[in-house]
């Protein structure tokens, strides 16, 4: 039907298709206040019966019709309806400080969410995770370890007694730890804890310490109670989440975003935050039971010679899965 002529707000010379024919007719569209008029084949049409194509740089753009029809404009032509958001984008992407400007915006958002946002985040919601869950969590981690990495401990008995009845009256008063003895060629001389308060001990760490009331070992253990305490290993994860997800959605790639927690034990590394709070927590709890932390020192001293000779590349030890290890030792030293 032919609509009465209003005020043509925009006509463009574009090819017709009536979606029966591959032969395109050469036709004017005409842009009106709340309708498209195609004067010489006598038909209009009602915004909502029209789907326009986004401009993308210079290529043609078309405008499809309800019944199936459409038109090709030229290349160099832009169609957008009244108060449509496509003219502003269009200005937006063809003009380069435009284009900057919004890259700037969104690098600085980015590194935001990276950085700062991330670990708001991560502080806000590690404490909203459902007990239940971090326990299923940590368990799983546990036994899928115990499969790939770790077999159990050959420690002598006694010692591991002796050890277990410090941590449990140093370090476990309220029963919420738990301590495990591990032997890994993998893991090496370190230890390492787990959401639920699971902590893990290997026997390499054990070997190297000298003293015989493994005050040192103690230390470490208290180390990583404050991990456990200031629920790092669970701001880490949903800090790595996080990033998984802006990442794969800046990128279109989001086969990383589901992060395993039993690779984040094996390859994260702390922040220099996050050991910061771990060894001021061990070392308030060493104070307050009379234990002198350069304990902690000698122990690293002693893991630091035994990386110097080790021939294995690929063993991990305490201090190589932290960072800063001389101003760790000095401070152990001076408190």
């Amino acid at each position: 039907m032919r609509k009465k002529d209003f005020l043509i707000l925009q006509s463009f010379n574009v090819h017709y298709f009536d979606g029966r024919s591959s032969i395109p007719k050469s036709v004017t569209l005409e842009l009106h206040d709340t309708f498209v008029q195609i004067r010489e084949l006598n038909l209009s049409y009602n915004f909502k019966d029209i789907e326009v194509r986004a401009k993308l740089n210079n290529t043609p753009q078309s405008v499809t019709f309800s019944d199936g029809s459409y038109c090709m404009l030229d290349a160099s032509d832009f169609f957008s309806l009244p108060n449509s958001k496509e003219a502003f984008i269009l200005k937006i992407e063809s003009k380069m400080r435009y284009a900057l400007m919004s890259f700037a915006i969104l690098g600085v958002f980015t590194a935001f969410c990276l950085t700062y946002g991330a670990a708001m985040a991560a502080n806000i919601l590690a404490p909203q995770i459902p007990k239940s869950a971090v326990e299923r969590m940590s368990a799983e981690t546990l036994e899928l370890l115990d499969k790939q990495y770790m077999s159990a401990s050959k420690t002598d008995e006694k010692k591991r007694d002796f050890i277990t009845k410090q941590f449990n009256a140093l370090l476990n008063k309220n029963g919420n730890l738990k301590l495990h003895f591990r032997s890994s060629a993998f893991f090496g001389a370190n230890a390492f804890a787990l959401p639920n308060g699971d902590i893990v001990l290997f026997d390499d760490l054990i070997e190297i310490e000298k003293d015989k009331e493994f005050r040192g070992i103690i230390g470490v253990l208290a180390h990583e109670s404050g991990h456990v305490a200031h629920m790092h290993g669970l701001k880490m994860l949903i800090k790595s989440s996080i990033s998984s997800a802006l990442i794969g959605y800046l990128t279109g790639d989001i086969s990383g975003f589901i992060a395993s927690f039993t690779t984040m034990v094996i390859d994260a590394k702390y922040s220099r935050e996050y050991e910061n709070e771990a060894d001021l927590y061990a070392m308030k709890v060493m104070k307050n039971n009379n234990i002198p932390a350069k304990y902690m020192a000698d122990l690293f001293d002693e893991i630091a010679k035994k990386d110097t000779v080790s021939d294995n590349a690929t063993l991990k030890s305490l201090i190589s899965s932290h960072p800063a290890i001389e101003e760790r030792i000095k401070k152990f030293r001076e408190n």
